[in-house]
């Protein structure tokens, strides 16, 4: 649309005379004072430059420390919200129509838009730029089209669309982060145990060069004494002979003093022989350690334990989008007989599945058909949760923990934690929050060993349990149609009841912190949002009573562990 100048008015008053209305150039003005530093609009005005501090919302400008306190004062804008700049917009302040200025003629108000040339206009600018362009209109119209266009729908869509990306990027670092706590605890494990391995080995060792020491010397050193001893029998006996011989030199008659050296003559040849024999059987001993060599060798050979390899694989984090688990339809893909109660069930990263059955824990194939490996268990399996990527645990009624660990399609023990415990457990930053009764006792590792450090109280009996965030935990009880929120100190944070919920039993938290709660008579599971507070009901059709659920890694599946089934969920 071409709008023609009036000829007898001039060319700056009549352009005053168009409608305005612009609210995207204050948008943008204000924006920028969030996103980095803007400076005073009034100050601008008079060729200065000063820092802004503030955001007039009914002038739309920028306003320095001074600008700012003399906007305060003067009567005129004392009435003016001013807000702090970086600080969020209230969203009951409602946005003003302020005066925009063309940038071609700084004096002009904005009054007009140009859609063929996309831009906003003065009226001096549709008179001298704009004169032949065919559609120049109101701004109100223009931003009215903008609205309803499919451009600014697909707009706000993206925007929507790159905070789901940015939360699937932080919750990929999340879990990231807490699978690399996982393996830094692990691998710390790992060293220990390595080092005691060492050591024992070492100590076996050397008990057994002390014992063959000892033999050695009970064996020898008697019978070098025994001939020390001898030897030391024959010096008196010729220190013997010596002093008869001289006594007779001296005293004894002729004949007593030949017949006194006929009897040391024999018995001079008798030590001669001795001495003889002796010299040629006495053996000189010497015991020596000759050293393994390899033992030698070890300190130069060894130089480490291992070594620590740090892999930096790619993720496609924007594949696995964060779920609005607000909205997301829950598809049952796949309903599996099995024969047996399930009270504890995983999903590890390989689609593979880990569930506790009549006093052993299975690992079967994705579908959950297949039986690829077993542990044989000392009692029932209750609760049953992964550690890490490929390390577990499993709550054995009446006997503890027993952790075991799953690589190569095999599952096999790691160790146990002996405790009391009926029902569950939690993880939570390298120690074990174990429920029995009214209390859930922590336990931490002690060198090779568990040992409860302390213990926290709660208002009921703990049933099945699952980690809330860093500060809190959820637990449910036997018998009971709720479920308790409690911090680590045992201070309650929520409980959820209803009457659509009978007999919880397994709960489960996924990772946008949705709370999840089996009904087992109910045949139900309910979602809660973060506060406790009823989101929908998943499923009120189950085709069989729940015990338990559980998401896997990425949170776009989940499985139910039910009497005599499995249920498997995809999200839709």
């Amino acid at each position: 649309m071409f709008v023609s100048k009036p000829d007898d008015i001039k060319e700056e008053e009549w352009s005053t005379k168009l409608p305005t209305n612009h609210i995207l150039v204050s948008l943008i003005d204000m924006n920028e004072t969030k996103s980095g530093q803007k400076f005073c609009t009034a100050c601008e005005r008079e060729n200065e430059t000063e820092s802004a501090c503030s955001w007039c919302v009914n002038c739309s400008e920028a306003l320095c420390k001074s600008c700012d306190r003399y906007h305060r004062r003067n009567k005129a804008s004392s009435n003016h919200k001013l807000i702090e700049i970086g600080a969020d917009v209230p969203i009951d302040i409602p946005l003003q129509h302020a005066d925009v200025f063309c940038k071609e003629h700084p004096e002009k108000k904005v009054k007009a838009y140009c859609n063929d040339h996309s831009t906003v206009c003065c009226m001096t600018c549709v008179m001298l730029k704009h004169r032949k362009c065919d559609n120049v209109g109101s701004i109100e119209d223009a931003a009215e089209v903008m609205k309803q266009s499919d451009e600014v729908k697909e707009f706000e869509d993206k925007l929507k669309g790159f905070k789901t990306s940015l939360k699937a990027f932080v919750q990929n670092r999340v879990d990231n982060l807490q699978n690399f706590e996982a393996d830094i605890e692990r691998i710390k494990l790992q060293v220990d145990a390595l080092f005691k391995e060492l050591s024992e080995h070492l100590e076996k060792l050397k008990t057994n060069i002390r014992l063959e020491i000892a033999k050695v010397e009970k064996e020898i050193k008697p019978e070098m004494e025994d001939k020390r001893d001898e030897m030391k029998s024959k010096i008196a006996a010729v220190d013997n002979g010596v002093a008869l011989f001289q006594t007779n030199m001296k005293h004894a008659p002729p004949a007593q003093f030949i017949k006194a050296m006929e009897k040391l003559s024999e018995q001079k040849k008798v030590l001669e022989n001795h001495l003889r024999d002796q010299s040629q059987k006495i053996k000189e001993i010497k015991v020596t350690f000759n050293t393994n060599e390899k033992v030698l060798e070890m300190k130069n050979v060894i130089q480490n334990f291992g070594r620590l390899d740090v892999k930096r694989s790619d993720t496609d984090v924007m594949s696995h989008p964060t779920v609005d688990m607000r909205s997301v339809e829950s598809i049952l893909s796949s309903e599996v007989e099995i024969g047996f109660d399930v009270e504890g069930i995983v999903l590890l990263r390989n689609k593979n599945v880990v569930l506790s059955c009549t006093k052993t824990i299975e690992l079967r194939d994705s579908e959950c058909r297949s039986v690829l490996s077993s542990l044989s268990l000392p009692n029932c399996p209750r609760g049953l949760k992964m550690i890490s990527d490929t390390e577990g645990a499993v709550a054995v009624q009446w006997h503890g923990l027993v952790l075991f660990k799953v690589q190569n399609n095999q599952i096999r023990k790691v160790s146990e934690i002996q405790a009391n415990v009926i029902y569950d457990f939690v993880y939570h930053k390298g120690r074990y929050y174990i429920g029995y009764g009214n209390k859930i006792c922590i336990y931490n590792r002690n060198n090779d060993n568990y040992s409860m450090i302390s213990e926290i109280s709660v208002n009921h009996s703990v049933g099945y349990m699952a980690l809330r965030d860093d500060s809190s935990l959820c637990y449910t009880v036997y018998n009971d149609n709720s479920v308790y929120c409690v911090r680590m100190d045992g201070t309650p944070v929520f409980t959820y009841s209803s009457k659509d919920l009978r007999f919880t039993v397994g709960v489960t938290v996924d990772r946008t912190g949705f709370i999840y709660v089996c009904g087992h008579i109910s045949r139900n599971v309910h979602q809660l949002s973060q506060d406790g507070k009823l989101q929908r009901i998943i499923s009120n059709n189950l085709t069989a009573d729940p015990n338990c659920i559980t998401f896997n890694a990425r949170g776009d599946e989940f499985v139910i562990g039910c009497y005599m089934k499995v249920l498997l969920f995809c999200l839709k």
